[in-house]
């Protein structure tokens, strides 16, 4: 099996260290990583140049050399992860998986998708949630049975819940985009205002505007602003929070949030936006999911820390829910579908 690589992407991570338990998986890769990337020792990686490129240029340009290079070689099957960037053609003829976890619905990338959707070399398309296998129905006219829905998952073993702190500390961690970074700077400007008690714990690479408004505003020494937080790292900032946000002000087309899933399995209680991508918490009943409106969105976290009885019973659904994700599950569903095309070829 090979596979094109984007090492930064948890879901890919997960899926390529499960699957290379099983398969002979080699990647193949535009150019070498930072220092800051782990190689796990059952798969090889294959560098198509060997220096290093700013990631930027790496996410636009890298595609274009390991997939021409798959092109050139005819493993059992071609694992390929969606990135911004134009797919170009593929030579093999074995089966081909296109793994499409955070698809772009806007009208730029029209062209781009019913290029390669459509592509007849292509097995099998796999997304993580039932909403966006209907969108691509939809919105590209494919046929259901091409499309596999795989959710992504969530680390049992390293994400597990410990009891609610006394302490108010409200955390998110993630992308601050504007679609997130704007709605969180106003919920934490409106908590502040409301209890005094109360500090946040934004995770991330934060923008200048936002810190610049917290010290415009004063309340800079109440949010801890840690920066990067490796992954194995984030369950003990996990344990210092009493409340776990969810604050995105658009939809975007029902994409999985892992993030929801680890607030899940540590224990604590959620407080989302009513957007596409909080169907976790709906299922589970796992948190408060309120209108897109700071002052209301503020009222429901302020309503969780200070009823212990809520917050815990929010807090223990989302741990039975999450039992449901575990990354083990998903990775076997992805071997029985590797399986599944690759004996499929060999009988023809």
């Amino acid at each position: 099996m090979f596979s094109a690589y984007p090492f930064y992407n948890i879901r890919y991570v997960k899926l390529l260290e499960g699957i290379s338990e099983k398969f002979s998986t080699t990647v193949v890769a535009g150019t070498r990583l930072s220092g800051k990337v782990t190689i796990h020792r059952r798969y090889r990686v294959l560098h198509v140049l060997p220096f290093t490129v700013p990631r930027k240029i790496r996410y636009h340009i890298g595609p274009f050399f390991p997939r021409s290079l798959i092109s050139l070689i005819n493993p059992d099957l071609i694992w390929l992860f969606d990135t911004i960037s134009q797919l170009f053609p593929i030579l093999s003829s074995r089966p081909v998986i296109l793994d499409i976890d955070d698809p772009d619905f806007s009208a730029k990338s029209w062209t781009k998708y019913m290029y390669y959707l459509h592509n007849r070399k292509i097995s099998k398309i796999v997304v993580p949630t039932g909403m966006i296998k209907e969108r691509f129905i939809k919105f590209y006219r494919l046929p259901e049975e091409k499309i596999v829905v795989i959710p992504s998952g969530v680390d049992l073993e390293r994400f597990k819940p410990t009891p609610l702190p006394n302490e108010k500390f409200v955390l998110y961690y993630g992308t601050l985009a504007p679609h997130r970074s704007i709605f969180l700077l106003k919920t934490i400007k409106e908590v502040c205002n409301h209890d005094m008690e109360v500090k946040f714990i934004v995770i991330g690479d934060v923008p200048r505007f936002f810190v610049e408004s917290l010290l415009s505003k004063g309340i800079i020494n109440r949010v801890i602003l840690p920066g990067f937080v490796s992954h194995d790292n984030l369950p003990s900032w996990l344990q210092m929070a009493r409340v776990c946000l969810f604050p995105q002000d658009i939809s975007l087309g029902g994409r999985f949030s892992v993030k929801l899933f680890e607030y899940m399995a540590a224990g604590r209680p959620i407080v989302a936006t009513d957007v596409d991508e909080s169907w976790p918490v709906r299922e589970a009943g796992s948190g408060l999911v309120v209108p897109t409106d700071p002052k209301s969105y503020s009222s429901a976290v302020i309503e969780l820390l200070n009823d212990d009885e809520l917050a815990k019973n929010l807090a223990l659904r989302g741990v039975e829910y999450s039992r449901n994700y575990d990354w083990s599950l998903q990775i076997s569903k992805y071997c029985k579908l590797i399986e599944e095309l690759t004996s499929t070829t060999k009988k023809l």
